[in-house]
């Protein structure tokens, strides 16, 4: 009987907790009315090939470096100073995202993360300069033509640096944050932001655990120089995880789902759609072949497909993943590919056969 009043308990402080997420994100919602739809939307595409080949219904299960942008709070379980390095060649080669992140364990129940994300387009060419026009209406007319020697180029990327700090309430419960800052820059134009993200991570079992994360928080505003700001509103992602190996046979199963939810008005790529509340699903499995090579599968909250597999060793891990389907179909397949690395273990390999 205690034992039912104590998971009743602790259910119904979760319960709460959330009921206080969602109150304060409606407030801030109503305070700024709907935000800028697509203003944080970059940041929404996932760090980590693992995670992403999920589908990105891993709040409950990432990887300690790509910890720092899913749930911070997972840090906790890192053990090891770690590295993660990501290359995606995203929309058939379009845009190129580049990824690094860094999980450092800490003392006290205490651990820390750092990560840089960069989205961007490179050499675009800028025709401003060439046009070689006849009459000075600034357009391209019959007869007129472009100067080649005078065409440019110029480069537009979406920048994110993460800070993030992790500790272990008790046994169960791991909480975590995140300071985030934003660049972006199209040509000459730049715009410089902050945001917060909070997380928590709790094991219902020793097989079962559940994760949450609310981004942008405190609302994360953009500045740009000419006065034309944006702002990101409060979204929140849920998740959670099973695993299970059979004793037959040497393999661990993991199914994850994932639950995401913005404030920002979207309707036409969202699973269900209340009013200004948008919601998407994510699902995800992986298999874990004795101990070093996972095969994946996930569904993101778009609807696309992705599949990867991974290969662990003692050093680190080799990951790959292919986002197909959903609106990787009409824009090109995406094609990542990372690299973890366990820099303690790397060191004592160097040492002993170099």
């Amino acid at each position: 009987m205690n034992f039912f009043r104590t998971l009743q308990y602790k259910y119904f402080n979760l319960s709460r907790l959330f009921a206080v997420t969602l109150l304060v994100a409606s407030v801030t919602t109503t305070s700024f009315a709907f935000g800028d739809k697509y203003a944080g939307e970059f940041l929404k595409i996932g760090m980590g090939v693992r995670e992403m080949s999920l589908g990105g219904s891993v709040i409950a299960s990432p990887q300690a470096a790509a910890a720092v942008y899913w749930n911070p709070a997972f840090l906790v379980e890192n053990t090891v100073l770690s590295g993660q390095f990501m290359h995606t060649e995203e929309f058939g080669g379009v845009l190129n995202l580049d990824y690094f992140s860094l999980a450092i364990p800490g003392r006290s129940d205490y651990a820390y993360g750092v990560s840089f994300f960069r989205l961007g387009v490179d050499d675009i060419p800028d025709t401003r300069s060439a046009l070689i026009d006849d009459n000075g209406n600034g357009k391209l007319d019959p007869g007129e033509r472009l100067d080649f020697g005078k065409i440019g180029t110029f480069g537009a990327s979406e920048n994110a640096l993460f800070v993030a700090i992790a500790r272990q309430m008790n046994p169960r419960l791991y909480l975590g944050g995140t300071i985030k800052t934003l660049y972006k820059s199209l040509g000459t134009t730049a715009a410089w932001g902050f945001g917060l993200n909070l997380s928590a991570l709790y094991r219902l079992l020793p097989s079962l655990q559940v994760g949450a994360i609310m981004r942008d928080f405190t609302t994360t505003f953009l500045y740009y120089p000419d006065g034309d700001n944006e702002f990101i509103l409060p979204s929140v992602q849920l998740g959670g995880v099973y695993t299970f190996a059979p004793s037959a046979i040497p393999i661990v199963i993991r199914p994850s789902v994932g639950f995401d939810m913005t404030l920002e008005g979207e309707t036409n790529q969202a699973d269900m759609n209340l009013g200004f509340i948008s919601s998407g699903f994510r699902l995800g499995l992986e298999l874990q072949i004795k101990k070093f090579i996972l095969l994946r599968a996930g569904r993101d909250n778009l609807g696309s497909v992705h599949v990867g597999f991974g290969l662990n060793t003692l050093l680190g891990g080799i990951d790959y993943g292919l986002a197909m389907g959903g609106s990787y179909t009409e824009l090109g397949q995406s094609h990542r590919v990372g690299i973890t690395l366990h820099f303690v273990e790397l060191g004592r390999y160097l040492k002993k056969y170099l």
